[in-house]
């Protein structure tokens, strides 16, 4: 997510300095905003979602290949997307134009990164709804479809700009409005998964913790953590009586 603030703060603003050496434009918006920004969310949220079902709804472990095959799409999409354009002339990907201040894609960078954009995002909906029935202590189905929904919103506005107004880096409005809808959306995500749980544990924390340790109980999971369910206070309704 740092990575992906950084790219499109790079890419729609012209900060002082930062676009001054050679290639900084493909720096800031192939690598950063696109490959370990908005293709790195993709992935995270597309594993864990992929982790959850495999545990929870096909009861199958998850082992170390498991990991190894993720690595090995990741850096077959890195190597196929990232390195062969960044080896394309810059009129094809994105270069820094002078005269405006700012960066300018080429169709060839612009398609293929809305298509590799769209596609992931299809698949974070494909795997939240296979894992919308999974009635578990680590449900996270609601918290999911919100992500999606703001995901939806941003990744629709940004092609609806960049296809109507081409280049849309030379209007400020257009720059400052694609930046607001991608840094909410990138890092509302880790406020959305964490809030519920952080607020509960600053302020309910024992009552969350049994709540969670009953839930983890009930789909066997408390042996494989070797958890043990806290004990229940109850209040004290038997009142002494004075002896005589």
């Amino acid at each position: 997510m740092v990575f992906w603030y950084l790219g499109t703060i790079g890419t729609n603003f012209n900060l002082k300095g930062h676009l001054d050496f050679s290639g900084s434009c493909l720096l800031f918006s192939l690598w950063f905003r696109i490959v370990f920004g908005i293709f790195m969310f993709i992935c995270v949220h597309v594993f864990r979602l992929y982790i959850y079902i495999r545990i929870f709804k096909q009861v199958r472990k998850v082992t170390y290949r498991q990991y190894l095959v993720g690595a090995i799409v990741f850096v077959a999409v890195v190597t196929g997307y990232g390195v062969t354009l960044s080896v394309l002339r810059r009129q094809l990907t994105v270069r820094f134009v002078p005269l405006l201040g700012t960066c300018v894609y080429g169709t060839v960078f612009a398609e293929l990164s809305f298509a590799l954009v769209w596609v992931g995002w299809a698949l974070i909906l494909v795997v939240t709804f296979i894992a919308r029935d999974i009635n578990t202590s680590f449900k996270e189905y609601r918290e999911m479809l919100l992500i999606v929904l703001l995901a939806s919103i941003s990744i629709s506005y940004e092609t609806v700009v960049h296809h109507v107004v081409r280049e849309y880096t030379v209007h400020q409005w257009s720059r400052v409005s694609s930046t607001l809808f991608e840094f909410l959306t990138s890092q509302s995500s880790l406020f959305i998964l964490l809030g519920v749980p952080v607020y509960n544990c600053m302020f309910h924390r024992d009552e969350f913790r049994r709540k969670f340790f009953e839930k983890m109980k009930a789909d066997g999971m408390a042996s494989r953590y070797q958890l043990t369910l806290p004990p229940t206070t109850e209040p004290n309704t038997t009142s002494q009586q004075p002896t005589l």
